[in-house]
């Protein structure tokens, strides 16, 4: 339910690409990852803990065949019986849209230590 303070539509894009976004929330300073049709929220931990996980082996299971969907790769959630799908070049477009914010985060950083 959302909490009516909360406005998802007042966000900093951090980073973008054709199937998704990360960006900042003004009035919570949480994160929003949407891509394809889910929304991620995560608090700055969560984020770089998301992202570790999207290079560990262990918890990215390539099928041998593709789904029906054409998808072939499957990452687990912390839900029981839900997991994400993706395609290859889904996989790279989501690890892209981390390694951008990560970076424009720690700009960010570089200059607020510089004030």
């Amino acid at each position: 339910m959302q909490d009516s303070s909360h406005s998802y539509s007042k966000l900093r894009i951090l980073s973008q690409s054709p199937n998704g976004y990360i960006g900042q929330c003004n009035c919570c300073d949480h994160y929003n990852f949407v891509f394809g049709n889910f929304l991620f929220i995560f608090t700055e931990d969560g984020l770089n803990g998301f992202h570790a996980v999207l290079y560990d082996q262990q918890h990215i299971h390539a099928l041998d065949a593709p789904l029906p969907n054409g998808k072939s790769i499957l990452f687990p959630s912390p839900i029981p019986n839900f997991m994400l799908s993706f395609s290859e070049d889904e996989l790279e477009e989501v690890r892209g849209l981390f390694q951008e914010t990560l970076l424009v985060m720690e700009v960010d950083k570089i200059f607020a230590h510089n004030k």
